[in-house]
């Protein structure tokens, strides 16, 4: 499988003019706040559903403008980014599809891309707006700890960013979703969204639930144990203490390549259980070497400058 990586200089990326984004959480804020430090982006426009929101939107000063009111956040807007979870596209791409100006680019940020992008793909193909095309995109950032309240300009600082076309995807849009992505710090490579999801299952969701059943193994053991949990045991278990919701919701969309992936990963546990069983140091001793060596290979140590 190959990836298509995508670099530009900012000098020569173009005017990404009026962005707007449709949902004000940990990354829909995040992308407002970054996006207002991007000189080739004039205007950014947010839209929150709830009033109560906008009281605390409007003193962040996170957007020029700041709305419940779709036509007038999205109306003028060159880019639109849906930073909400897959289960609440159709409704907002039918939303603001009558509000669009004519050329207008969609993406999204949603963690799981085949979903997303047959929806909204199959809303725009069953519409008058054959000017409007759709670029699904994941950045591979976020937090735990989820909210506006928590949103930061950085967030996406040398993330990777996944950029999946669809159908409704052509060269112009496809460059302007990569452009948009790289101006606010983001790495991005272009993958089918099936592929996206097969990888992304390995990477980001099997690992979520691992966390979670690690904190759980914990707790069906002895009170005791709970004593003596350490920053280990803390670092291996961080993303445990993510949204419930979200994350039933993104194991939903993705049961079968999570499926797939856990069924490997307990392959492994099971042969691994079988060397603990036996007290078998070689076989466990190369086991830990590859994986230290593997991780590496993942997050190469960084050198202390002496």
């Amino acid at each position: 499988m190959e990836f298509e990586s995508n670099s530009s200089e900012e000098g020569d990326a173009p005017c990404l003019g009026s962005v707007s984004v449709i949902g004000p959480g940990l990354l829909g804020g995040s992308v407002a706040l970054a996006s207002k430090h991007v000189k080739s982006i004039k205007t950014v426009s947010l839209w929150a559903r709830r009033k109560e929101a906008l009281a605390e939107l409007n003193k962040s000063e996170a957007a020029d403008i700041i709305s419940d009111d779709v036509a007038e956040v999205v109306g003028g807007s060159d880019l639109v980014v849906l930073a909400t979870p897959v289960g609440a596209l159709e409704d907002l791409v039918r939303m603001i599809l009558l509000h669009l100006k004519e050329g207008a680019v969609i993406t999204d940020l949603c963690s799981v891309k085949a979903p997303a992008v047959n929806i909204v793909d199959t809303i725009i193909s069953q519409s008058a707006r054959n000017d409007i095309s759709f670029v699904g995109a994941h950045p591979m950032a976020g937090s735990e700890s989820g909210g506006f309240e928590n949103a930061r300009a950085d967030l996406f600082s040398g993330a990777v960013c996944a950029v999946t076309p669809g159908e409704s995807s052509i060269k112009e849009s496809e460059e302007l979703v990569v452009n948009f992505w790289q101006s606010i710090g983001c790495r991005c490579v272009k993958i089918d969204c099936i592929a996206h999801d097969e990888l992304v299952a390995r990477v980001s969701h099997l690992p979520h639930l691992i966390a979670s059943a690690i904190v759980e193994t914990v707790f069906k053991g002895t009170s005791e144990a709970q004593l003596l949990a350490g920053p280990g045991l803390r670092s291996m278990t961080r993303i445990a203490a993510g949204s419930p919701e979200m994350w039933a919701e993104i194991i939903c969309q993705n049961k079968d390549a999570i499926g797939n992936a856990m069924e490997d990963h307990i392959n492994l546990l099971n042969d691994l259980l079988q060397k603990v069983r036996d007290a078998n140091y070689n076989d466990l001793n190369k086991f830990l070497e590859d994986a230290k060596e593997n991780k590496h290979r993942l997050y190469p140590p960084i050198k202390e400058q002496g």
